[in-house]
């Protein structure tokens, strides 16, 4: 159940598909069940075609060629055979709504038809509402302004190619549109196909708000954004999902692992013609049969849905550490919440399209959400941040003050090293391999100041100048202690460093509790990977570090993975700073290209260097993501032979390629003897707190994927298995030899945390997985001989420059073809050709440029002294923008006006006399709006009086500028 756009052909022909085929095949074989048949026009403005006229073949085709159907005439630039017809928007049903309306009686259907065509109008409102669909104005159509009214033809299917019930409706979007002047024009599809999600979310929602008006249904999700009606059971639902099944056969990697684009070519490449199917009669005899044999009555089913949630298992949430940031159960307020966990500033889209969903669950109506959205601004629970009205963002009132107050903890230049110059040299000579540029950042962190920043790219050394560093403060007296992210990136630093290191997330809960090392000005903290540090979890580094006078070394690079929680706090803490020591000397690599990719990489230039790995023949592309991951086991079988089984690491974007390649490792460790004879099922959760199915076996590597404090066991730690099987009572025991040497035997329900932890009920599954493939933030902090990374998805620049990072000696790219070449052919103006090697890789190259970097709340205070001293932001006015085309335009009917004066002078006193009438009539409503807005009770803050501009504090940075 979504909303799928594709484009159109050119001219008349391109409307066939809809007046043609699917239209008059369900009209003569199955005007059993859609005797209307044919389609009716959408299109409120009424402009060329009346709305909810029935679509007659003629009138639909000379508009998909740009004409008039009342005439003939083009309407619009370009019209004729060459003209783009439009394009097909899609709104599918819930499969569980399509099985009801099979199982319902003529009454039934139809009124279930009315709420599909009632959602799918206010699907269609939304979209012009939103301004998803432009006009094109100007030489070259280079200005783009909403459109004011659009031409739709609707036409209401109810089969799918593979003859099981299937509503669904088919929404053209005519390349012709009326603009803000009156005028007809083309259309600009830009935003609708970047914001198409946000339109089936919006339809979703409608849908389901709608169903429980009529019908009182609940609906229950059903992932990624959808749901269904809550009774209908799954089994229904596989059954009558033919069609999907043949999609999943095409595509080899899944739905739920491939692009649209992907999904759009198997479409087709799959489609039969529905004249092969059964007429109504026989197809309504097939789905009755169905249902007997399934022993269901969907809508009985449906009418009950205590039976649906008596066997739901209940599950109860992980409690996190900080409480949300906006509490509350509406749909905005939860989506706000959602996105708030990942982000300090949300914008718009985000928001309306997360609230959508939540909605859908709901079955909240859309323009409840949206109300609701401006009521969490107008009562403060969200503040709105200084910027364009179009691009609105917002942060919260708590996350404001938290950024600033670590602004202000981080602008500590008063405060004295303590590392003295005497063991300072006595460090540097007990590491004569430093760089020159090393030493310097070694400096640069002994100097004084309350925080220094060491940016550092991948195998830079900063491991090096960490125990440099370390030791310089231990002959200072200075006790030092190590924090980052993650358990991993933790171990990592204090085996190298020799301190005590800890994840921040249990300091934190240590330093709640009043427990923990003990913080003074004769401490040092080391913070690793701090460029994955989040918001909250920096204030409170920062802030305690400054209340008990101790300094803090964050060291990090902000062009690797950026934080999971917050923002983008490490790039905020620098421009307060105003400086900071760089590491961009690459040691790691051994190839000498290698070492200048890495440097590229680390300067912001990932497309460069994946060009090199591409010009070095490291990276292949294998179509078939089957082929692709066999390809990746290959590499990794034979790196292994050269280093071992720990010199070589495997790295993917997502959870669930990691997973297919396990899967392929364990088969190849199995035929080498590796593995144990026989695998033993065992029940763990994923990272969705889902339940799973995983096999294990003796010699089995494992990964856990959360902190199990009884048995010492860290986030991230590995670990192999030694024993698995039954005890005497018929329990289930695994025993598992770790990475730190220690072995360790329980139960398997043992390797899950208590009731006590976290709110999770006893008798928890274990989060595990296996250990020879996994995802680049899984990856991140291990170096190791040879790397594979894997591009099964879209990637962005910092998978790739982290993926490339990892390794001394070699790294391969493997690529999966067939999805970068159904990105290029739904681009084509022929989707059939098939694009060279050459042009997928130029694809991929763009992939690496985009950096998703998060929004800082500071990144829109222009005040920036008066925002880190009170964490507060100024009321928000209205924007004060050049706007130069209204200016041209102005101009421009200036010159007419004078024009035509010249040309009739006798006309020309009776005009100025109506131009200065207008004008007085313009100040004199100016003026009462001026007058009331100050007879207003109150005045925002923001414009009582002029804020002086503050003077640069000596002792700090220029935050004014």
């Amino acid at each position: 159940m979504t909303a799928s756009l594709h484009a159109l052909g050119l001219g008349a022909s391109a409307g066939a598909y809809y007046t043609n085929d699917p239209y008059r095949e369900t009209q003569n074989r199955d005007d059993y069940y859609a005797r209307d048949g044919g389609g009716v026009w959408w299109s409120p403005s009424g402009t060329v075609v009346r709305h909810g006229a029935p679509i007659d073949l003629r009138s639909f085709r000379e508009l998909c060629a740009g004409l008039d159907p009342r005439t003939g005439k083009a309407l619009v630039r370009g019209a004729g055979e060459a003209h783009r017809a439009g394009w097909d928007i899609t709104f599918n049903c819930p499969k569980s709504f399509s099985i009801l309306w099979a199982g319902a009686g003529l009454e039934l259907r139809k009124e279930l038809e009315t709420v599909q065509a009632a959602a799918v109008d206010e699907a269609l409102g939304f979209l012009v509402e939103e301004g998803l669909v432009e006009v094109r104005l100007g030489a070259g159509g280079r200005i783009k302004q909403p459109a004011a009214g659009l031409i739709v033809g609707r036409f209401s299917h109810y089969t799918s190619r593979a003859g099981d019930p299937n509503v669904h409706t088919h929404c053209t979007i005519m390349n012709v549109a009326v603009s803000n002047d009156g005028k007809l024009r083309t259309l600009e599809t830009y935003n609708l196909h970047a914001k198409c999600h946000l339109l089936g979310v919006a339809y979703r929602a409608a849908l389901s708000a709608r169903l429980a008006d009529a019908f009182g249904f609940e609906a229950r999700p059903a992932g990624r954004g959808q749901f269904e009606i809550r009774g209908v059971p799954q089994t229904a639902l596989d059954a009558f999902s033919k069609r999907s099944k043949e999609l999943e056969a095409a595509l080899a990697g899944g739905r739920a692992g491939s692009s649209s684009a992907q999904k759009e070519v198997a479409t087709l490449s799959t489609r039969g013609a529905k004249a092969d199917l059964p007429t109504g009669p026989e197809l309504e005899a097939r789905w009755r049969g169905e249902m007997e044999v399934l022993g269901i009555d969907p809508w009985d089913a449906a009418r009950h849905p205590e039976r649906d949630r008596a066997a739901e298992q209940e599950r109860i949430p992980e409690v996190p550490f900080d409480p949300p940031e906006v509490q509350g159960t509406t749909p905005a307020q939860l989506a706000a919440s959602h996105l708030f966990r990942h982000e300090t500033v949300i914008d718009r889209t985000a928001w309306l399209e997360r609230a959508l969903v939540e909605a859908s669950l709901q079955s909240i109506p859309i323009a409840a959400v949206r109300a609701e959205m401006a009521e969490l601004e107008r009562d403060g629970t969200l503040l709105r941040l200084p910027g364009p009205e179009t691009a609105p963002r917002w942060t919260t009132p708590a996350l404001a003050s938290v950024e600033a107050a670590l602004l202000r903890a981080a602008d500590r230049p008063d405060v004295s090293s303590r590392i003295d110059a005497a063991a300072l040299a006595a460090a540097f000579a007990a590491a004569p391999e430093l760089s020159i540029e090393q030493r310097a950042a070694v400096e640069h962190a002994a100097a004084p100041g309350g925080v220094a920043v060491i940016e550092a790219g991948a195998g830079t050394g900063k491991t090096t100048i960490a125990s440099v560093l370390v030791d310089a403060a231990t002959r200072s007296g200075i006790k030092v202690i190590g924090l980052a992210p993650s358990w991993v990136a933790a171990g990592e630093l204090g085996a190298s460093t020799a301190i005590p290191a800890q994840a921040i997330a249990r300091w934190r809960h240590d330093l709640a509790r009043g427990q923990g090392p003990a913080l003074d000005a004769d401490t040092l903290i080391i913070l690793d990977e701090a460029g994955m540090v989040g918001t909250r979890d920096m204030e409170a580094v920062l802030t305690a570090a400054a209340e008990a006078g101790a300094r803090v070394v964050a060291l990090g690079d902000r062009r690797q993975l950026a934080a999971v929680a917050g923002a983008s706090p490490l790039r905020a803490v620098v421009d307060v700073l105003g400086r900071h020591a760089t590491l961009g000397e690459v040691r790691r690599q051994t190839v000498s290209w290698q070492r200048a990719a890495s440097v590229l990489m680390a300067r912001g230039e990932v497309e460069d260097g994946l060009r090199a790995y591409g010009r070095h023949g490291r990276l292949l592309m294998v179509s078939g993501p089957t082929a692709a991951r066999e390809r990746v086991i290959a590499l990794w079988t034979e790196a292994r032979v050269r280093h071992g089984d720990d010199g070589v690491i495997i790295a993917t974007r997502e959870n669930r390629d990691a997973t297919a390649l396990n899967a392929g490792a364990r088969v190849v460790l199995r035929q080498e003897g590796k593995l144990g004879a026989a695998d033993r099922m065992v029940q763990v959760r994923d990272r969705d707190d889902k339940p799973r199915d995983l096999a294990l076996a003796i010699g089995d590597r494992l990964r856990f994927g959360e902190t199990l404090s009884q048995h010492g066991i860290r986030n991230g730690t590995r670990g192999t298995v030694t024993a698995i099987g039954p005890d005497d009572a018929g329990e289930l025991r695994l025993a598992v030899h770790l990475e730190d040497g220690r072995r360790v035997e329980d139960a398997l329900s043992g390797f899950a945390p208590g009731r006590e932890r976290r709110g999770r009920a006893a008798g928890a599954l274990p989060r595990i997985t296996h250990a020879y493939a996994g995802t680049v933030y899984a990856a991140q902090g291990r170096t190791v001989a040879e790397a594979v990374l894997y591009v099964g998805s879209a990637t962005d620049a910092r998978d790739v420059y982290v993926g490339l990072t990892h390794h001394r000696r070699d790294a391969t790219v493997i690529v999966e073809r067939d999805r970068l070449e159904a990105a290029v052919r739904v681009s084509q103006s022929d989707p059939r050709l098939h694009p060279s090697d050459a042009e997928l890789q130029e694809r991929l190259y763009v992939e690496s440029r985009r950096y998703g970097e998060k929004r800082n709340v500071v990144d829109h205070v222009e005040d920036r002294a008066a925002f880190v001293r009170t964490g507060t932001l100024p009321s928000p006015c209205p924007e004060q923008r050049l706007d130069v085309r209204r200016g041209f335009e102005a101009g421009r009917r200036l010159g007419a006006v004078l024009r035509e004066l010249a040309a009739a002078p006798s006309l020309m006193l009776v005009q100025v006399v109506r131009l200065a009438q207008g004008v007085e009539r313009g100040l004199a409503s100016r003026a009462q709006d001026i007058a009331a807005y100050l007879r207003a009770p109150t005045l925002p803050a923001a414009v009582d009086r002029p804020q002086p501009r503050m003077e640069r504090d000596r002792s700090g940075p220029d935050l004014s500028r």
